[in-house]
């Protein structure tokens, strides 16, 4: 039995040998004839190049977490890290500790990986053992402190930016993504049955195990976090924020995932100009003030924004589209569910949701997602105006709980059989409501040719 037991341990381990890409050795950083510098780091200790095999067939783990030790090291550091074009194959979780940090990447991005399936810009692979946070960023400390010139100075934090960068994650649904499907191949997709949340049989625990892009840890603070035209795709979350105090998260594109970005608290949030498709729940907030949700783009989700409590903000010029015919769609759920706010803005919203939501069993979090399609509670100075909401909901499309003071005024709003428009439910007061009434309309004007 002894012997038998080694065997199939020794068999184990060849096999898991054979399956594993090599990893880069820490000696091929060394920029030569033979080898291209494919990352630059700039400080303000100088200038550094090292060679980070760009090809995808080396794991560079090991490697480029030695990069940032390095840089890290040096005195009182800021830095910008500059990568080729290429795929960098990551197969272990990487720790950031530096105040200041920058991420930057090269050539156009974007992966389409139901598509396409080109390589794009500079990709960072997530190996199956890179994770749950593949990209840890964590706070960290100067000498002194500028411009005064404190003496030792305890205070610690972050400022991150990434940009034009793509983060590819493990198979993290039912899909097979690791071989890849193409319409263009003309492959049968496998993808149609609206689960872009993890298969079953994927982790034991979701929440626990699930990948994660980007991660900024809990402790002092991120004080200023910057994401700008990156990409996202086949992840449990992209990214993933305990605390930030200012955050520019924009033109992004999040899609085949979980979550897209989840903020757990932070005021002045700016998350614009991002396409989240063909995901679960694009936004999560836990608390937020002072900030914009503005301009974003959602195709074939099954939440737009999950909003536990926000004050002073805009929800303003949004769009969706759940296309009954939809590939690849999650489409069952809400446009937003709103906690608790005050001072709270959504005007000019596009929603088209040609699914009739209303039992919304097809989604990773089923409490918020059951009220309605629009669920604002506990709202103080509302004003819901000149949105266009078409649907085929049979039941209230924006329903209204505690809400005191609210202007609900001149939206297109349409539903299906034995739905309506707005309701009231709970402890209501100071709602003012007007509804589009074509028949007071003021006459047009006549056609003059």
């Amino acid at each position: 039995m002894k012997v038998l037991f080694k065997s199939v341990v020794c068999v184990w381990l060849l096999g898991a040998l054979a399956s594993a890409k090599p990893v880069q050795p820490l000696s091929e950083l060394i920029v030569n004839d033979d080898r291209f510098a494919t990352v630059e780091v700039l400080t303000d200790h100088g200038k550094f190049e090292y060679h980070l095999d760009n090809s995808g067939e080396q794991d560079v783990s090991k490697a480029l977490q030695e990069i940032f030790d390095r840089t890290a090291a040096l005195k009182d550091a800021s830095a910008t890290f500059s990568f080729l074009p290429g795929v960098y194959f990551i197969d272990v979780p990487i720790n950031v500790k530096l105040v200041s940090v920058e991420l930057k990447g090269h050539g156009h991005g974007g992966l389409d990986i139901h598509g396409m399936c080109l390589k794009s810009g500079t990709v960072f692979q997530f190996g199956q053992h890179t994770g749950p946070n593949c990209i840890t960023f964590h706070r960290a400390g100067h000498s002194k402190s500028f411009p005064a010139g404190e003496t030792p100075w305890k205070n610690v934090n972050s400022k991150v930016a990434v940009q034009g960068m793509t983060f590819m994650g493990y198979n993290n649904t039912g899909v097979d993504t690791d071989k890849g499907y193409s319409r263009f191949r003309k492959d049968t997709p496998n993808f149609r049955g609206l689960h872009w949340w993890p298969s079953e049989d994927r982790y034991k625990n979701v929440e626990k195990e699930g990948q994660r892009a980007l991660v900024f840890s809990k402790g002092w603070k991120t004080e200023l976090l910057r994401v700008n035209s990156c990409y996202f795709t086949d992840l449990y979350v992209g990214l993933e924020i305990a605390y930030c105090d200012v955050s520019y998260i924009t033109d992004n594109w999040f899609a085949q995932m979980v979550y897209g970005i989840r903020l757990n608290s932070g005021p002045v949030a700016t998350i614009e100009n991002n396409c989240f498709a063909d995901l679960e729940t694009g936004v999560v907030i836990g608390e937020t003030k002072a900030s914009k949700l503005n301009e974003n783009g959602f195709a074939y989700v099954s939440k737009c924004f999950e909003l536990n409590s926000i004050k002073d903000s805009t929800v303003c010029n949004n769009t969706l589209t759940n296309w009954e015919k939809s590939t690849g769609a999650a489409a069952f759920g809400a446009f937003v569910h709103v906690g608790s706010s005050k001072n709270l803005v959504m005007n000019g919203n596009s929603i088209n949701q040609e699914i009739d939501s209303r039992t919304k069993t097809r989604t990773v979090d089923v409490e918020p997602n059951g009220r309605a399609f629009i669920n604002i509670e506990n709202s103080e100075n509302l004003m819901f105006a000149n949105n266009v909401v078409n649907t085929i909901q049979s039941q209230t499309v924006v329903r209204l709980h505690n809400v005191t003071r609210a202007a609900v005024t001149d939206n297109i709003i349409t539903f299906g059989k034995g739905g309506n428009a707005v309701a009231q439910t709970g402890e209501c007061f100071g709602i003012f409501c007007r509804p589009i009434d074509p028949e007071r309309s003021a006459p047009l004007d006549k056609y003059v040719k």
